[in-house]
């Protein structure tokens, strides 16, 4: 079959994302009727639905206001997201969450569904709502997919260490994602997923092969199966294709997960090393000397056909100066560490600074700046390396990269990085500058929802504190800084295409940024940015899936206009 629609009968959780605006009137007989009309031909099957409220045997767990778990619950990790829902809903298998959003959808409530809580603007924050709560569908196992191949199966609600430890300790496998242990699958893989396995084996959806999930196509909530192999141009192969990189709360509830049982054995061991670079004593020169480097040793090892580097994951950090210094951190697959060595070699060559710790002992002469390195255990080195870092405020910005900086560009990065904000703590505030290319370019922009194929670095632009005085100097810091290095392409990083080479190809579905613009703009900047040419293919999707815009937040995908 092409589709396998049911109410009952799956053991997955609900992930992603996701906002629903109320129906009312759309969950009656009519709508049910329809659907059920719907049987064994490949084309979605409607469910048993009883009229009036679903029962109550199939909720989960109802958190309310007078419960001491409520504001917690109520709460994203980023602690400048909260809100004051009529309840939260802790869902613990799927009739549970079928129940619970025809349940939100009869009383005229907004749903909204928090897995990992990891989001970075306030698409699921519900005051008067209903928050649909994951975190307790965590699962990972081995099974089969609908058309009994075996697979990896992972559940909306469980977290990226979840995966990794489950995978690893009782298969020996794993899937190239995110390095925050504590980011929600749910929404991280449909965003696209990426992380410091990904120059080697692709992004995360490169491996994906079943998506299971609510929607509420015919007025009423519906489990649907989506899968790879589904026939082309078929409602469940868009559905599916809407997974690899269309970003969480746009089409419905994801359930589970299905990953290919070809997903990487992940190595045994890997090296880490890393630098540090004092602000005191560094000159504009060294520090555009520096970035030129890091670029320009990407732009010549990011080919999908690399030989040597496909291997190696790093990550710039270019700290605000009130942190004291920048740093490079790197992760190696490969047993001999003598490409690492070249690679710190590239990135300090020509520095005019020198630290005064002495550097550890490599063939030939010594670097600048000491580098620390060790041999470790992958899963040990995935912990360490983990950046969730504590409950703060936090704001980001994102954009990939298609060639080295700019000259133009490491001028308003050192103009930044070196301006004071009275009143603010800058100490947490930098660009992160990713390494990417190699296998995650060897994919066909259109084969998936995530269209940057040909990028060599992907940045994030973060800044973190915890006073809430502060938050209108850090937000507008951000945003000065982010307009001012893409100053040449009216202050984003525009994408390019056939007629326009512009370096920079759009920003990430899963570093959400409201300052490109919401969904109520007339029009706004996210679509492009985020999709490029694909978006109009994820409308028709909408229009297929979700015509009534149950699902849906602040930069959601738009259903088309009509004909």
């Amino acid at each position: 079959m092409g589709a396998d629609v049911s109410r009952r009968g799956f053991l997955g959780g609900v992930g992603a994302v996701s906002a629903g605006a109320a129906l009312g009137g759309l969950a009656g007989a009519a709508g049910r009727a329809e659907a059920a009309e719907a049987l064994g031909d490949g084309t979605p099957q409607g469910g048993e639905p009883q009229d009036g409220a679903p029962d109550a045997a199939a909720a989960g767990e109802r958190v309310g206001p007078d419960d001491p778990r409520y504001q917690t619950l109520s709460q994203g990790f980023n602690q400048r997201w909260t809100s004051e829902p009529r309840y939260i809903e802790l869902i613990r298998d799927e009739l549970s969450a079928v129940a619970a959003v025809d349940r939100v959808l009869a009383a005229g409530l907004r749903p909204t569904v928090r897995g990992g809580g990891h989001c970075y603007e306030d698409f699921v924050e519900n005051t008067g709502g209903a928050i649909l709560d994951l975190s307790l569908m965590r699962g990972v196992r081995a099974g089969a997919d609908k058309y009994l191949r075996p697979a990896y199966v992972v559940e909306g609600g469980a977290t990226n260490w979840d995966v990794y430890t489950t995978l690893f300790r009782e298969f020996g496998r794993t899937v190239p994602a995110g390095s925050c242990y504590s980011v929600g699958a749910g929404g991280h893989i449909c965003g696209g997923g990426y992380g410091l396995l990904s120059r080697r084996h692709g992004l995360t959806v490169d491996h994906l092969v079943q998506v299971d999930m609510v929607t509420v196509r015919n007025g009423f909530a519906q489990v649907v199966r989506a899968h790879r192999a589904d026939p082309p141009g078929s409602d469940t192969a868009e559905l599916f294709w809407a997974h690899t990189g269309g970003g969480g709360g746009n089409f419905g509830l994801i359930l589970r997960y299905y990953f290919a049982d070809t997903i990487p054995e992940p190595p045994a061991q890997v090296w880490l090393g890393s630098a540090a670079f004092p602000w005191d004593g560094l000159t504009e020169a060294d520090f555009g000397r520096l970035v030129r480097n890091y670029g320009a040793f990407f732009a010549a090892h990011s080919s999908p056909g690399e030989e040597v580097y496909q291997g190696l994951f790093t990550l710039l950090k270019l700290s605000h100066r009130a942190a004291g210094e920048l740093a490079v951190t790197c992760q190696w697959d490969g047993a001999d560490p003598t490409p690492l060595d070249a690679f710190f070699r590239t990135l300090e060559e020509g520095l005019s600074v020198r630290s005064t710790v002495p550097t550890r002992s490599l063939a030939g002469p010594a670097l600048p700046f000491p580098e620390k390195r060790r041999r470790m255990p992958w899963l040990q080195a995935t912990q360490t390396l983990n950046g969730s870092g504590p409950n703060q405020r936090g704001k980001y910005k994102s954009a990939y990269h298609r060639k080295p900086f700019t000259d133009a560009e490491i001028a308003a990065c050192w103009r930044w990085l070196t301006t004071d904000v009275p009143g603010a703590d800058m100490s947490q505030t930098l660009l992160q500058v990713d390494s990417y290319g190699c296998r995650v370019n060897a994919v066909e922009p259109s084969a998936t929802a995530v269209p940057q194929r040909d990028s060599i670095l992907k940045l994030q632009y973060q800044t973190y504190w915890t006073d809430p005085a502060e938050d209108d100097l850090h937000l507008a810091y951000l945003c000065d800084f982010y307009r001012d290095v893409y100053a040449a392409t009216g202050g984003v990083p525009e994408v390019s295409d056939a007629a326009h080479d512009r370096g920079t190809d759009g920003c990430y579905v899963n570093y959400p940024d409201v300052d490109l613009g919401l969904a109520t703009d007339p029009s706004p900047a996210y679509p492009r940015l985020y999709y490029k040419d694909g978006y109009p293919r994820l409308q028709q999707v909408k229009r297929t899936w979700d015509p009534h815009n149950v699902f849906h937040h602040g930069q959601s995908v738009q259903l088309p206009a009509a004909p």
